[in-house]
Order: structure tokens, then C-alpha cells, then sequence
């Protein structure tokens, strides 16, 4: 009885170890992987660990790795996804249109209009490091298009965007918000009832 349970413990060993040396592995190539989860498109949340960035070039994936409870590895994408989360932040897969497709966006505010940022490789990127330029985003709920917003002409921008809601556009020119406040003033339209 001793004999085999001892044989189990180092049969345990031996697996942990070669877990270790590929999760070792994975993160030597750039893929750290963090506890989080994904969402598919059929409505089901499933928990493992998320990697959506290469952390050696700075590459953003397209498709994200995916481990799950099994450690078993996967490589998934909008055709599978809506979309995956880790430590607070939350991810989904849009469609930008103009023939791109979907695209990773970080949701930064849920509600009636959502905030996105998403990022776009610049002519500086290469294969071993890789440059981005962040894009943000409105969306309003049950509508397909997004707006993108640009720091340029930002205060006209809005008060085109928010035209009706005068509510708004007063809090945005009394509170001198900029691009770096949108959160809170998607916030604050989304707060309105």
C-alpha cells in the first residue's frame, strides 16, 4: 500500500514538473498568460488563463491563447468569441467595418453608449517589436456603427455627437473635459434617465 502511494506521489511529481516546464516555456517565447475567462458566442463563460499580448516584441494578437482548466491550450478568435476578460478589464471582439472585421476592444464604459479603445500597428511595427497607436471609440446601444473620436476638434466633435443632449454638452464646457475625460462623459449620459 506504501509502494503505491508513493509511486502516485511521484507520478504527481513528474506531471507538475512538465506543466511547469511548459508554462515556463510559453512565457520564455512572450505568452504570460493571466487567470481570466472567455465568453463565446453560443453565451457560455468559461475560466482558465488569457494571453492576448506577446510580452517579448509587444505584439497584439489577433487571436488570443486561451488555457483551460485542463491546461489545455488553444488559439481563439472572433469566430468563436464575443469576447474575454482578466483582472477588471473586459474585451470584445467589434466589428470596425471598412472591410477590417472584428477587432480586440478594450470596453472602458458599458451602458447606453460604450467607450472603446483598440489599437492599430503603425509603419514602425516589425516582427520583433511591434508599435501601436490607440484608437477610441463611441458606440451607441442597438446601433452597428462606431464613431471614432479624435482629440483634434474634440469639443466640436462632441457637442455634434451629444447634439439634443445640451445637458451634456454644458457638463463637457463647464467641467473643461477633454478626450482624456470621456469616460466621464459617457458616464455622465449614461447616468441621465
Amino acid at each position: 500500500m506504501v509502494q503505491n502511494d508513493l509511486g502516485m506521489r511521484i507520478l504527481l511529481f513528474i506531471v507538475l514538473a512538465f506543466s511547469c516546464i511548459e508554462l515556463n516555456a510559453q512565457a520564455s517565447k512572450g505568452l504570460d498568460f493571466i487567470d481570466g475567462y472567455v465568453y463565446t458566442l453560443k453565451g457560455d463563460t468559461l475560466k482558465g488563463k488569457v494571453c492576448y499580448i506577446n510580452t517579448k516584441t509587444n505584439e497584439r494578437f489577433d487571436k488570443i491563447y486561451f488555457l483551460d482548466a485542463n491546461n489545455s491550450k488553444k488559439r481563439m478568435g472572433a469566430e468563436k468569441l464575443a469576447g474575454f476578460g482578466f483582472e477588471g478589464n473586459t474585451f470584445q471582439f467589434v466589428d470596425v467595418g471598412d472591410g477590417f472585421g472584428k477587432v480586440i476592444m478594450q470596453r472602458i464604459v458599458e451602458g447606453d453608449i460604450n467607450l472603446y479603445y483598440s489599437w492599430f500597428k503603425t509603419e514602425n511595427s516589425n516582427t520583433r517589436n511591434f508599435e501601436y497607436e490607440k484608437a477610441v471609440f463611441l458606440k451607441k446601444k442597438n446601433k452597428d456603427e462606431l464613431f471614432e473620436v479624435f482629440e483634434r476638434k474634440f469639443e466640436k466633435t462632441m457637442s455634434n455627437y451629444f447634439k439634443g443632449d445640451e445637458d451634456i454638452i454644458e457638463l463637457m464646457k463647464k467641467n473643461n473635459w477633454g478626450i482624456n475625460d470621456l469616460d466621464k462623459i459617457v458616464k455622465a449620459y449614461n447616468e441621465k434617465e
